[in-house]
């Protein structure tokens, strides 16, 4: 009986490294699996506020584009501050769009069609959709053709 109450004595200690080694193994993983919930969380809300910006200058270069060729160049250096973005109603948007400012920058530019030799004389307009610590989040260009008479 004295031997196998020593050799039992001699397993429990073995059990025990075995146990932490468990525990290790166990903290390694639950720790790699949060950092991958946390990192994927955040680039969630990446994409979301990505998606967002891309909306709002959209939306803005849509109503510029559809402005009378003499009224386009007005809208150059407009810039909506963060968190006063407004619905066609006047109503301020909150939520993602809260986060987002946005500003109009328009070029004279000639775009030259060589399949058909001409030049087409026109304007650039570009928004950029920024974030609160000035980070641009998105930049659209469109071309707009002079109309000819």
């Amino acid at each position: 009986m004295y031997k196998q109450a020593r050799h039992f004595s001699s397993r429990r200690g073995f059990a025990l490294l075995e146990v932490m080694i468990a525990v290790g193994l166990l903290t390694f993983a639950v720790t790699s699996i949060a950092t991958a919930i946390v990192a994927a969380q955040q680039h969630s809300l990446e994409a979301r506020i990505t998606i967002v910006a891309s909306v709002a200058a959209e939306s803005l270069l849509t109503k510029i584009s559809q402005e009378p060729w003499e009224i386009i160049d007005s809208w150059q250096g407009y810039t909506q501050e963060v968190g006063t973005i407004v619905d066609p109603a006047g109503i301020e948007l909150r939520g993602d769009w809260g986060a987002i400012g946005r500003r109009v920058s328009i070029a004279e530019t000639d775009v030259f069609i060589e399949p058909l030799q001409v030049f087409i004389m026109g304007r650039t307009v570009t928004v950029t959709v920024f974030s609160e610590d000035g980070r641009e989040l998105t930049t659209v260009h469109r071309f707009i053709p002079e109309p000819q008479s």
